[in-house]
C-alpha cells in the first residue's frame, strides 16, 4: 500500500475520531491497522498526521476527496476492512451519531459501496449476545453446544467452550469473526483475539483454540457451511481404494478421497510420486486397476455418459489456439458448449467470463505462444481456466496452474480458482512449491510419496505439524508466530530426509521409506466421510449436433489458419514456386547455334515423363506438408474437448474438408502454372483431378502420422521417409521390369509393393491419359490399338510359338539319336516345357473365334507322350494361319490409319496437321507407354507368354477372380468385375479408395495403436509416470 493511501486512511480515522470524541480508541485501532502494513519505526509518522488532522474539522468535500484518493488504490476487500475499522471506532462509545453516519455515508459513496448494505455488519458489531447474533442473516455460531442458539447456521466444535460468531458478507465473499466472551483464548494467525472485536477470517486463516497447536478452527470449516448460500446443486466426490498399475509396477496405492462441493484440494508430491497420474485417474482419463471414483454415486469410469459435462480439466500445458484472440478462443469454446443458446446469450456468457477473468483489456489480442507472448503468463493461465469456466463444470481438475508464473500471477490464478469454490464447485489442483499465501488458500491437502503412496490427507496448515510430530521434531509449529507464514517445503524436506554418513554428509539413502510413511498415515489419519448425494450432478452442457460441430470446427480452423500469416504465405507460395522451378528446369528445347534461335516443341521435350512424375511427387509433398502436424497441434485442445463428449468424427471431417480445400487451391495453381509453361494443351481438368486426388491421399497419410506420433520434429523427419518409397516404387526411378526379383511380379503385372503406392496410380493414369486422350491421339488411338495388337501377334507372339514348335520337332528328330541319358533328360524336359506352353497358349490365349478357324488338333486330349511330328505339322499349319490373319489385320488397320491421316490433312493442311501433332503428342511419353526401347519384348513365365512391348495398347485378359484388377503398367483399361474401365478414371477411384481406407484407419487410430503397441513392447515396463 503506497504512502498516499495510508495518509488518506489516517486522515479518515482522525475525522471519524473527532466526530466520535474517542481519540485514544482511534489511535489504538490505527496502530493495530498500521502494524500489519508498516515497520514499527514508521508508525509514529502517521500517528502525528492523525493528531494533526484530529485538531481540525473537515468539510464534506474534503472528506469526499480524501476517501476518493484512498479508493483509487484499495481493493474491494481492503475497502470493506477499512469501513469495518471505522464502524468499530464509531461504535466504541456505543452510539452511532448523525455526524458519524454523515461521514460514513460520504466514505461509502466514495468507495462505491451502498451504505444500507452495511446494516447487518452494524448489527454484528453492536450485538454481543450470542443468541442475538445467531438471528442475524448470514451469521454462523460456533460452540460445543450441539443444539446451537436458534439461528439458521451453527457449527458444532467440541473443543470450543466460548462461542464464536462469524458473519458472511456476500458482497466481497469475506468472513468476519468475533469472540463473545473471554472464557477461552483464541489466536487468529498469531494474534490474540480481543473480546467483541471484529476480525477478518481470510482464506487459509486458522483460529487456534486455547492458543494450542493442533486444536484449530479452519477457514475451510467455516466456508463449507456457507456454500449453500449460492443455491448450487450439491456434489459428493469419492475415490475409494484406488490402485493403478504401469504394466506390472504399482503406481498408486490405496488412495481414498472424500470431498464435497465448495472445497479446493491440493495434490502435492515429489517428482515420481504419481500426482499427475492420480489427477488423471480422478478425472476419468486413466482407469484404475482396482477401486472406483464416484460423483454423486456415479462411477465415472463405468458410466462416463452420466457425468458428461460435469468434469472439467485444465492440463499444465496450454489449451489455447495461439493464432486466435482471447475472445475468439472463448467464442469457439462457448459455441461447442451451448448449442441451444442464442448468439446474444453466448456473447453475454463470453463477456461475463472475460470480465471475471480480468481479461477485458486484452480480449482482442492474439494469444500467441509462450515464447512469443502477446499476453502475460498469468493471463494465459486464467484464459485456460476460463475455457472450462464457460460451461461451469461441477468438478474441476487443474494440473500445475502456477508453473512458470511470477508469484503475483500465481496468487491471482489460485485466487481465481478459490473464487469458484464459493459457487459450490469442487477443485482439485496439482501444485508444486506453493508460497505460503497460496498454500493457505487450499481447504484440503493430499500428499503422495515416491511410488504413489498416500502419506497425508487433511488440512494444509496441520500438515507441517503432522510430519514434524511423526519425525520427532522439537518444534511442531506449522506457521511462523510472527508473520503467520507456512513453509510447505518443510513437508518434503522431512519426507525425503537423508541418512548422514560418519562425516556428516548426506547419503542417497532416505531416513524413512515411503512404505513407512504410508503405514504411519493409515495408523494416524482418519479418512473423512461425506454424505453421498444421490441426485444426478447438474450439467449445463448443450452439445451441438454433429453437423453443427463440423461447421464450428471448420470455422475455428479457418480462423486459425487465416490469422497465421506466415503459415498462409508459405503454403500459398509453395505450389507456384514448385511449379515454376519444375517446369523451367524440364523445359527442354533445341537451340540452333548457327542461326542463334531456339524453338520449343512440345513433342520433342524429352522431360515430359519426368515432369508428370515429379508433379505427382509434388502433390504428395504438398499434401503431406499441410497435414503432417495438423492433429499434433490440436492434441492438447482435443484432450480437453474429450470432457465435452464432442464428435471425433465431426472433428476429423472438418480437418479433411479444410485440408482438401487447401490442396485443391495448391494443385490448381500448380497445374495452371506448370502445364501452361510446359505447353500441355487441354487436359487441365484431368491433371487437376488426378493430382488433387493424390494430394488428398497424402493428406490422409499425414493425418495418420500426425495422429500416431507426439512430436512435430519426428513427423517432419518422417516426410522424406514417406516420400522415398513413392519415388522408388512409382515406376520411373526403378522400372518394374528391373526391380529386385523378390518383389517382381513374374506375370508381367505391377509388383504388389507398387500397388500400394499412390504415385504409381497417379503417374500411370496421367501418362495413359496424356498419351491416349490428347486432342491429336484420340483420333488414332482405337485404330492404333488394333495395329499394334496385330503387329505384336504377327511379329512376336506367333513367331515365338513357331520357334518353340521348331525346337520340339528337333527334339523329336533326335529322340533316337545316340546321346547321353543326361542330355536326353534335359532335352525331354525342354520338350515338355515347350509343349505345355504351346497347349496353354493355343487353348487359352488364342481367340479362335476372332481367327474364324478351329485348331487342326484337339488340344484337350493332347499330351507330350502322344505328340508326334505329324501333330507338330498340323499345329504349325494352325499357327501359320493365325499369323497370316494378323498380317492381314495389320495391313487393314494400317490402311485405316492412313485414311484418317489423309482426312486430317485435307481438313487442316500439312503444316497445321504437323503443328497439331507437335502441340499434343510427345515422343518421350510414347516411348514410355509403348516400351519400344525394351530389350525383351516378349518373355516366358509359367508356361505362358508375357507381352512386354506396346503395354498401352494391350488390353488385360480376364482373370478367374473377378475382383482381381491388377494389370501390367500403362494398361489402357482396367478389368474389374468382368467390365473394362478407363485407366484414368479407374486410377482416380483407386486413390479415393485409398483415401477412404486411411480415413477409417485414422478414425480408429490403427497406426497410433500400433505405435503404442511397439512402445509398450520394447519400452522399459518399469518406467513410472509422474
Amino acid at each position: 500500500m503506497n504512502e498516499k493511501v495510508l495518509k488518506s486512511l489516517t486522515k479518515l480515522f482522525a475525522i471519524m475520531a473527532t466526530a466520535d470524541g474517542s481519540i485514544d480508541e482511534a489511535i489504538e485501532i490505527l496502530e493495530d491497522y498500521l502494524t500489519f502494513t508498516l515497520h514499527e519505526s514508521n508508525i509514529n509518522k502517521y500517528i502525528e498526521l492523525f493528531e494533526h488532522q484530529a485538531r481540525r474539522n473537515a468539510s464534506n468535500d474534503e472528506i469526499r476527496e480524501i476517501a476518493t484518493m484512498a479508493a483509487e488504490e484499495l481493493t474491494l476487500r481492503q475497502r470493506i476492512v477499512t469501513i469495518i475499522e471505522l464502524l468499530e471506532l464509531a461504535y466504541s462509545n456505543d452510539v452511532f451519531s448523525e455526524e458519524e453516519q454523515r461521514i460514513m455515508k460520504i466514505i461509502c459513496e466514495s468507495y462505491n459501496i451502498e451504505f444500507d448494505r452495511l446494516h447487518r455488519m452494524q448489527q454484528f458489531l453492536t450485538t454481543n449476545k450470542i443468541e442475538e447474533l445467531a438471528k442475524i442473516h448470514n451469521c454462523l455460531t460456533i460452540s460445543n453446544d450441539e443444539e446451537g442458539y436458534g439461528g439458521k447456521r451453527h457449527l458444532y466444535k467440541s473443543n470450543i467452550k466460548t462461542p464464536l460468531s462469524v458473519l458472511y458478507m456476500p458482497l466481497a465473499r469475506m468472513y468476519f469473526v468475533k469472540v463473545c466472551n473471554q472464557d477461552q483464548v483464541y489466536v487468529l494467525n498469531g494474534e490474540k483475539m480481543t473480546l467483541n472485536r471484529c476480525y477478518a477470517l481470510d482464506v487459509g486463516g486458522v483460529i487456534r483454540i486455547g492458543g494450542k497447536v493442533g486444536s484449530n478452527l479452519y477457514h475451510s470449516e467455516v466456508s463449507s457451511v456457507f456454500v449453500g448460500i449460492q443455491n448450487v446443486d450439491p456434489i459428493s466426490f469419492e475415490a475409494n481404494n484406488i490402485n493403478y498399475f504401469f504394466g506390472k509396477k504399482h503406481g498408486l496405492h490405496d488412495i481414498n478421497i472424500a470431498e464435497e462441493g465448495g472445497n479446493m484440494v491440493a495434490l502435492m508430491g515429489a517428482s515420481g510420486s504419481g500426482k499427475s497420474t492420480l489427477l488423471n485417474v480422478l478425472n476419468g482419463t486413466y482407469k484404475p486397476k482396482m477401486g472406483e471414483v464416484l460423483i454423486n454415486g456415479i462411477d465415472i469410469h463405468k458410466e462416463p455418459e452420466k457425468v458428461k459435462g460435469v468434469i472439467g480439466y485444465v492440463p499444465q500445458d496450454d489449451l489455447l489456439i495461439e493464432e486466435l484472440t482471447v475472445y475468439e478462443n472463448l467464442y469457439f469454446a462457448a459455441k461447442l458448449s451451448f448449442a441451444k443458446s442464442t448468439p446474444e446469450e453466448v456473447e453475454k456468457i463470453i463477456m461475463r467470463t472475460i470480465e471475471n477473468l480480468g481479461l477485458y483489456s486484452v480480449k482482442d489480442l492474439k494469444v500467441g505462444n509462450p515464447l512469443e507472448k502477446t499476453i502475460s503468463g498469468g493471463q494465459r493461465k486464467r484464459l485456460n481456466i476460463g475455457l472450462e469456466l464457460l460451461r461451469e463444470p461441477s468438478v474441476m481438475f487443474v494440473d500445475e496452474p502456477t508453473s512458470g508464473l511470477s508469484s503475483q500471477d500465481s496468487e491471482n490464478v489460485i485466487d481465481l480458482l478459490r473464487q469458484l469454490t464459493y459457487s459450490g464447485k469442487l477443485i482439485f489442483v496439482v501444485i508444486h512449491q506453493p508460497s505460503s499465501d497460496i498454500y493457505k488458500m487450499f481447504d484440503k491437502l493430499v500428499v503422495l510419496d515416491v511410488g504413489g503412496y498416500p502419506v497425508y490427507y487433511g488440512n494444509p496448515i496441520t500438515a507441517v505439524s503432522y510430519f514434524k510430530g511423526e519425525a520427532n521434531y522439537a518444534d511442531i509449529q506449522s506457521e511462523c508466530q510472527k508473520c503467520g507464514n507456512v513453509d510447505s517445503e518443510q513437508v518434503f524436506e522431512i519426507l525425503e530426509s537423508k541418512v548422514l554418513d560418519e562425516y556428516g554428509r548426506r547419503t542417497r539413502k532416505r531416513k524413512w521409506k515411503p512404505e513407512l510413511w504410508w503405514k504411519k498415515f493409515k495408523e494416524s489419519i482418519k479418512l473423512p466421510q461425506v454424505e453421498r448425494i444421490t441426485s444426478p450432478p447438474k450439467n449445463v452442457l448443450e452439445i451441438p449436433s454433429k453437423i453443427n460441430q463440423f461447421k464450428i470446427f471448420v470455422l475455428r480452423d479457418l480462423n486459425t489458419k487465416f490469422n497465421n500469416k506466415q503459415y498462409m504465405m508459405v503454403n500459398l507460395i509453395q505450389a507456384p514456386f514448385l511449379a515454376l522451378m519444375l517446369s523451367l528446369i524440364v523445359y527442354f528445347y533445341h537451340f540452333d547455334e548457327l542461326i542463334y534461335q531456339a524453338d520449343y516443341v512440345f513433342r520433342e521435350n524429352m522431360n515430359m515423363p519426368s515432369y508428370i512424375f515429379m508433379s505427382v511427387i509434388v502433390a504428395l509433398f504438398l499434401g503431406l506438408m499441410i497435414s503432417a502436424e495438423e492433429l499434433i497441434k490440436d492434441r492438447k485442445i482435443r484432450k480437453r474437448e474429450v470432457y465435452l463428449s464432442l464428435s471425433n468424427q465431426s472433428y476429423l471431417y472438418s480437418k479433411v474438408a479444410i485440408l482438401s480445400g487447401m490442396s485443391a487451391v495448391q494443385v490448381l495453381v500448380f497445374v495452371l502454372i506448370g502445364n501452361t509453361i510446359m505447353g500441355i494443351r487441354g487436359l487441365y481438368l484431368e491433371y487437376f483431378l488426378m493430382l488433387f486426388s493424390t494430394a488428398c491421399v497424402a493428406n490422409m497419410i499425414g493425418l495418420n502420422v500426425s495422429s500416431a506420433f507426439k512430436n512435430v520434429v519426428t513427423v517432419y523427419i518422417l516426410i522424406p521417409i514417406l516420400l522415398i518409397p513413392q519415388l522408388l516404387l512409382g515406376g520411373v526411378v526403378v522400372q518394374y521390369d528391373n526391380i529386385n526379383p523378390i518383389f517382381k511380379n513374374k506375370q508381367g503385372k505391377v509388383p504388389m509393393v507398387g500397388e500400394f503406392m499412390a504415385s504409381r496410380w497417379a503417374f500411370e493414369g496421367l501418362m495413359v491419359e496424356q498419351f491416349a486422350d490428347n486432342q491429336f491421339e484420340k483420333n488414332f488411338f482405337p485404330i492404333d490399338m488394333e495395329i499394334y495388337r496385330s503387329d505384336y501377334m504377327r511379329t512376336y507372339y506367333f513367331p515365338t510359338l513357331l520357334s518353340k514348335l521348331e525346337e520340339m520337332k528337333v527334339i523329336l528328330h533326335n529322340k533316337k539319336a545316340d546321346v547321353s541319358e543326361e542330355e536326353r533328360k534335359v532335352a525331354m524336359k525342354r520338350f515338355d516345357e515347350n509343349f505345355l506352353l504351346l497347349r496353354n497358349e493355343l487353348h487359352h490365349n488364342v481367340d479362335w473365334d476372332e481367327l474364324d478357324q478351329t485348331p487342326n488338333v484337339s488340344l484337350d486330349n493332347l499330351s507330350s507322350e502322344n505328340f508326334t511330328l505329324a501333330i507338330a505339322d498340323q499345329i504349325y499349319e494352325t499357327i501359320t494361319q493365325g499369323r497370316q490373319h494378323f498380317n492381314m489385320s495389320y495391313i487393314y488397320w494400317k490402311k485405316k490409319r492412313e485414311e484418317k491421316v489423309t482426312e486430317l490433312l485435307d481438313k487442316f493442311g500439312k503444316e497445321k496437321y504437323l503443328k497439331y501433332k507437335d502441340n499434343y503428342t510427345n515422343n518421350r511419353i510414347s516411348e514410355f507407354v509403348t516400351n519400344v526401347m525394351a530389350e525383351k519384348r516378349i518373355v516366358e513365365y509359367g508356361h505362358q507368354l508375357i507381352q512386354k512391348i506396346y503395354p498401352v495398347y494391350n488390353l488385360p485378359t480376364e482373370s478367374s477372380n473377378t475382383l482381381d484388377f491388377r494389370t501390367h503398367f500403362f494398361a489402357p483399361k482396367k478389368l474389374f468385375l468382368g467390365q473394362y474401365f478407363n485407366t484414368f478414371w479407374f486410377n482416380i477411384i483407386v486413390l479415393w479408395v485409398m483415401f477412404a481406407f486411411m480415413f477409417v484407419a485414422l478414425y480408429f487410430r490403427w497406426l497410433a495403436k500400433f505405435i503404442y503397441w511397439i512402445e509398450i513392447k520394447f519400452a522399459n515396463k518399469d518406467t513410472i509416470r509422474t
